[in-house]
């Protein structure tokens, strides 16, 4: 009886006490939870702290790298541009009448500022200067040439009034394809053409699907090509300034402060030179005497930097 009573007894304990180990275990896997959820948010916060933190480490090795800022220093605020052109005034230098002389486009080859050549199609050197050009990256445009004020009706091998809408579009596409890897277009004299929107929607009708630059030369004021051209949203630049108008290096000298005067008001100037003796000369000089705050680029630099510009392309 007394064993049965002890046994029972054992029994009730082992009970007791199992109950109170199973009670501290549950208390255990709670608490184990619990910690275990804290330590998770803690990390997830950690985590994006620290990806914050290296992000914004990131940006600035990008920037000390590229030398803007130093150890130490806070980043800058990006400086205000001026419109197209970034913080430095831009100058587009044209030279257009490539293509009569092999020894002026080599001559050429001794600026040392960029340049965009504009070389009339169906010279005796149109393809050898084309091919030099490509040798040294620079860019090409076909120099089209377009009915001027003083010429005669119908005059032939260039854009005229009396030409139909597919005659002109033919006329463009065969030109543009003489010169292999053209940029853009831009009109060689063309006053009368250029100044007759017929005679434009077809031109720029088809230099658009060929997706071609179109530079304005704005060899006379009732010129309707620039706006044409943005309106059709072709990438589109006008000339501001001819150099060499007059061929003295004084009067290059003016033209071109003129130039770096509209720049410095807008952003961007366009300025067409010729393949000629005395300004191919002028033009050698202009590494010498570049002011600080101008740079000079290619017509494609751009427009590819002011896509939103009174110069630049295609948006208004």
């Amino acid at each position: 009886m007394i064993a049965r009573k002890e046994g029972y007894a054992c029994n009730m304990t082992w009970t007791r006490k199992g109950k109170r180990d199973k009670t501290r275990f549950l208390w255990g896997v709670v608490f184990l939870a619990l910690a275990t959820g804290l330590l998770l948010v803690g990390a997830a916060n950690l985590r994006s702290w620290r990806g914050a933190s290296l992000q914004g480490e990131g940006s600035q090795s990008v920037q000390q790298k590229a030398g803007v800022v130093k150890n130490g220093d806070t980043l800058p605020e990006e400086e205000p541009r001026n419109e197209p052109g970034g913080i430095k005034p831009d100058i587009v230098l044209i030279v257009d009448d490539v293509g009569f002389s092999l020894a002026s486009a080599k001559e050429l080859l001794e600026v040392k500022v960029p340049l965009t050549w504009s070389i009339i199609p169906y010279q005796s050197y149109s393809l050898s200067s084309l091919k030099l050009a490509k040798e040294h990256g620079i860019p090409v445009m076909l120099h089209l040439p377009m009915e001027a004020e003083v010429d005669r009706p119908g005059l032939k091998y260039q854009i005229n009034l009396e030409m139909d809408s597919e005659s002109l579009r033919r006329f463009v596409r065969r030109a543009a394809g003489s010169l292999p890897g053209v940029i853009g277009v831009n009109n060689h004299r063309g006053s009368r053409a250029t100044s007759t929107p017929r005679i434009m929607e077809a031109v720029l009708s088809e230099i658009q699907d060929l997706g071609l630059i179109f530079v304005d030369s704005r060899t006379s004021g009732k010129s309707v090509a620039f706006r044409m051209a943005r309106e059709m949203k072709i990438p589109t630049l006008q000339n501001e300034v001819f150099l060499d108008h007059e061929a003295s290096p004084e009067s290059m000298r003016k033209a071109l402060e003129r130039a770096f005067s509209i720049a410095r008001k807008k952003g961007t100037a366009v300025v067409i030179a010729h393949a000629r003796t005395e300004t191919l000369k002028f033009l050698k000089t202009l590494s010498q005497n570049r002011p600080e705050d101008i740079q000079w680029i290619t017509v494609p630099e751009a427009v590819r930097r002011s896509p939103g510009s009174t110069q630049g392309g295609m948006k208004q």
